[in-house]
């Protein structure tokens, strides 16, 4: 095929055939030049390619929600991958934390102080309701309410 022997329309059709292709790809593919699958990308309004590895989680709720499952008694068991010594560890983007640090932010809406503990004593919970740091343990120990 040479590229007057494509349509725009083969393009387009090329184009939205797949979730994430290049315009190089689809140029390979039908046998045009990529500055016109280019062009007509642009011209339909449709994102432009990125190269590159992409997320794949598209929120630190959704990356730490696929990586653990819920138990009996309101506990959460993680999946995801560990540090060498076991401890839980979340990759997202360019975050590596603890998923106890993580469970706490998603679950308190703020950054822990100090280090983060499971107050419920089951090894390797992950639930954000079981996880304190060091504010809400001095409070408790003050008997005084939770931060």
């Amino acid at each position: 095929m040479t590229s007057t022997s494509v349509s725009d329309e083969e393009i387009l059709s090329a184009l939205l055939a797949e979730d994430d292709v290049s315009d190089l790809a689809v140029a390979r593919q039908l046998g045009c030049g990529y500055q016109r699958v280019a062009g007509i990308r642009k011209r339909v309004g449709l994102p432009a390619y990125i190269r590159g590895r992409r997320p794949a989680y598209g929120s630190l709720e959704e990356a730490f929600g696929a990586q653990t499952e819920p138990v009996e008694g309101g506990h959460v068991r993680w999946t995801g991958p560990r540090e060498k010594c076991g401890t839980p560890v979340l990759r997202w983007r360019t975050l590596l934390q603890t998923a106890y640090r993580v469970a706490f932010r998603l679950q308190y809406g703020r950054e822990p102080v100090g280090k983060v503990f499971r107050s419920c004593g089951i090894p390797g919970c992950v639930a954000g309701l079981h996880q304190e740091d060091r504010l809400m343990r001095e409070a408790r120990k003050a008997g005084k309410p939770p931060c």
